[in-house]
C-alpha cells in the first residue's frame, strides 16, 4: 500500500528542510542559513502515533519566478510536481519575519490545489510569540499551526491536525524494499538525468552548473515484483576543490548514502574515462562493502570509435584491484541502454547474495593450494586447510591456516581469483577473515 505524501512548501528560508528533519526524525535535508539551499524534491518517512506517510521537502518557491529561466524555474517546478503528487500540504511561514509577498503568492497557487492545507508559522519558540500569528489569517487558510522547528514545539499538535486529513496504513502494511541503490560520481557526469530517465519523469533537478544535487535524493521504485529505493547523491569533486560548506556536506552524505545502500551505480563520463577521483569513490564503495556496477554515461558520443569490450578490458588490465565489476554503456540523455540496466542490477544482487555450500566451496579451495601452495614466508611453512562462507551481502569468507598472521596479500588475491572462477560472484566485492586452526 503507497503511503500518503505531504508536502512542505514556501518560500525560501523560512525553516521548511528543519521541519522537514524534525518529522522524520533525522538530519536527511541539508540545512542552512543560504536561500535555496534545497532544491529537489526530498523524501523522508514519518510516522505519528502509529501512522505512517512520506513527507516531501521542496525548494524554496521563489517569488515572481514562474516567468525564470535556469536553476530558478526547475526549483519552482520540483515544488509544483511535489503538490500535484501530494495529498496534504503544509505551507511554512516565518512566523518572525511576518507576512510577506511569497507568501500570499504560494498560498494563492495552494488555492487551486483543492488538496487539504496546513499553515505552519514556524520560529515561534514561545507563547509570547503566539500574536505573532495574526496577519497570517490573511492568506486564508483555517488551519494555523504556531511551531517551532528548532525546538520542536507546536510539533505534535501539526502531526496531530496533519493525521486527521487522511487515513494512514499500519506498519504491517508497509512494503520491504528489495535493493537499496546509490547513483554516484563526479559533478555533471549525468546521475540526475539517469535518475529521471529511469524513472521516466523529471523527478531531480538537471542543470549544466555543476553540483546541482547537494541532497541525496531518495526515490522508491516498482519494477515488476520487485521495489527499489533509489537514491541520487550529489557530486564528489576532488579534496581540494571541496571548500564551501554546503559542499563538504554533501560529499560526506554522499558516502552516508554509499553506507546504507546494497549497491552502488558509479557513473562514468565515458569521453573522459575513468579519472582518479572516480577511482576514489569506487575504492569508497568497495571498501564498504557494497556491490558495484560502473555506467558509462554518454556512450553514444564514443560508441563509433571504441566497444565496450574493448574498454572492459583496458580498465581490467589497468585497475586490477576492480576487475570483477561490471560494466554497462548507456546514454542517459537519448535513454539508449537504459533499459539493459536494471538486467544488470538484478544479477549482481544475486551474485552480491550468493551463498555457496562448504563442501562445494572447499573443493575448489583445495584444488587452488593443491595447484599453487602458499610460498615459504621467513622459513616458514604456511598451511591452509579449511574454508566457509560466513555472511553474504558482501560475501564473506573464513580461511583457517596454522599461521593466519602470516597469510600473503598476494595469495589471498590468488584465492580469490579462484573462488571468483568457480562461482559468479561478478560486482560484488568478497571479504576475507583468516583464523587460526584449532
Amino acid at each position: 500500500m503507497e503511503l500518503p505524501k505531504v508536502a512542505i512548501v514556501g518560500r525560501p528560508n523560512v525553516g521548511k528542510s528543519t521541519l522537514f528533519n524534525r518529522l522524520i526524525g533525522r538530519r536527511q535535508a541539508i540545512v542552512d542559513d543560504i536561500p535555496g539551499v534545497t532544491r529537489d524534491r526530498q523524501y523522508g518517512p514519518c510516522d505519528w502515533e502509529g501512522r505512517y506517510f512520506t513527507v516531501i521537502d521542496t525548494g524554496g518557491f521563489i517569488p515572481g519566478s514562474a516567468g525564470a529561466k535556469g536553476i530558478e524555474h526547475a526549483v519552482r517546478d520540483q515544488a509544483m510536481v511535489a503538490m500535484l503528487e501530494a495529498d496534504a500540504i503544509i505551507l511554512v511561514v516565518d512566523g518572525r519575519f511576518g507576512l510577506a509577498p511569497a507568501d500570499s503568492e504560494m498560498a494563492d497557487v495552494l488555492r487551486k490545489q483543492k488538496k487539504p492545507v496546513l499553515l505552519a508559522v514556524n520560529k515561534i519558540d514561545s507563547e509570547k510569540e503566539e500574536p505573532l500569528l495574526a496577519e497570517f489569517h490573511r492568506l486564508g487558510i483555517k488551519k494555523i499551526f504556531p511551531v517551532s522547528s528548532e525546538t520542536s514545539r507546536g510539533i505534535s499538535d501539526l502531526l496531530d491536525g496533519l493525521l486527521k486529513e487522511f487515513p494512514a496504513p499500519t506498519e504491517d502494511e508497509l512494503r520491504k524494499v528489495d535493493l537499496k541503490m546509490a547513483i554516484i560520481g563526479r559533478p555533471n557526469v549525468g546521475k540526475s538525468t539517469l535518475l529521471n530517465a529511469i524513472l521516466g519523469e523529471d523527478r531531480a533537478v538537471v542543470n549544466e552548473v555543476a553540483g546541482t544535487t547537494r541532497d541525496p535524493l531518495n526515490i522508491t521504485l516498482e519494477r515488476g515484483t520487485r521495489l527499489y529505493e533509489i537514491v541520487d547523491t550529489a557530486g564528489v569533486r576532488r579534496k581540494g576543490k571541496t571548500v564551501e560548506k554546503l559542499e563538504k556536506i554533501s560529499v560526506l552524505k554522499t558516502f552516508h548514502a554509499i553506507d546504507k545502500a546494497h549497491l552502488a551505480l558509479l557513473l562514468i563520463d565515458a569521453e573522459e574515462g575513468v579519472t582518479a577521483q572516480d577511482l576514489t569513490v569506487l575504492g569508497e564503495a568497495s571498501d564498504h562493502g557494497k556491490a558495484v556496477i560502473l555506467v558509462l554515461n554518454k556512450w553514444d558520443l564514443v560508441a563509433k570509435d571504441r566497444s565496450l569490450k574493448e574498454y572492459q578490458k583496458r580498465f581490467e588490465s589497468t585497475y586490477k584491484r576492480h576487475a570483477y565489476i561490471p560494466m554497462i554503456a548507456l546514454s542517459a540523455k537519448t535513454g539508449r541502454g537504459v533499459g539493459n540496466l536494471f538486467k544488470l542490477i538484478d544479477e549482481v544482487q544475486e551474485n552480491y547474495q550468493r551463498r555457496v555450500g562448504t563442501g562445494e566451496l572447499n573443493r575448489v579451495f583445495q584444488k587452488a593450494i593443491g595447484n599453487h601452495p602458499h610460498p615459504v614466508v621467513s622459513g616458514q611453512t604456511i598451511n591452509l586447510s579449511y574454508m566457509t562462507q560466513s555472511g553474504w551481502s558482501p560475501p564473506t569468507f573464513v580461511v583457517f591456516a596454522n599461521k593466519p598472521k602470516m597469510v600473503t596479500e598476494n595469495y589471498r588475491r590468488y584465492l580469490e581469483g579462484a573462488i571468483r572462477k568457480a562461482f559468479n560472484f561478478e560486482g560484488a566485492p568478497l571479504r576475507w577473515i583468516l583464523r587460526q586452526k584449532k
